[in-house]
């Protein structure tokens, strides 16, 4: 504001820009969203349609591991799905991303692998290792983010 209670054309020129870049931020929001439940539908409809799939072959003898490590990675990949798209609706209602969030997403994911890996039984020690390692910190993380945390966390 200049000394006689006009405000400066510089500042009123960032304000528009600000203003102009929450508008397209949101408009960006509001146009993923849609585009974020559709892949979750069909990451679940695919998951459904596996699961379906399995009925006319679910005799012991005939029984293909294979088909079951599939449907178990398309379930596990629909609930990354949906910690992802809670981090960003979270973000969407914030307008910030919270450490905790993005670790709950990465540690879902990790032990996405470490059961991929243990259902397929295709692993070595080193890998799996490696994997419960990286769990073990990411949770302590998580739980570091949760005691030092401005914020107490909510009960919805």
């Amino acid at each position: 504001m200049a000394s006689d209670g006009t405000e400066r054309p510089r500042g009123r020129w960032r304000g528009l820009v600000f203003r102009g870049y929450d508008i397209a931020v949101d408009a960006v929001i509001l146009g993923v969203i849609p585009l974020m439940l559709v892949a979750l539908a069909f990451a679940f409809l695919e998951a459904v349609a596996s699961t379906i799939h399995l009925f006319p072959d679910f005799r012991p003898q005939t029984m293909d591991t294979f088909t079951l490590r599939v449907l178990v990675e398309q379930i596990l990949d629909v609930v990354i799905l949906i910690e992802l798209f809670n981090t960003f609706m979270d973000y969407a209602r914030t307008r910030r991303i919270r450490l905790s969030t993005l670790l709950d997403v990465t540690i879902v994911f990790s032990l996405r692998e470490v059961l991929i890996k243990l259902y397929g039984q295709k692993f070595s020690a080193k890998d799996i290792i490696t994997l419960v390692v990286v769990i073990i910190v990411l949770v302590i993380a998580r739980s570091i983010t949760m005691r030092f945390s401005p914020h107490p966390p909510s009960r919805a």
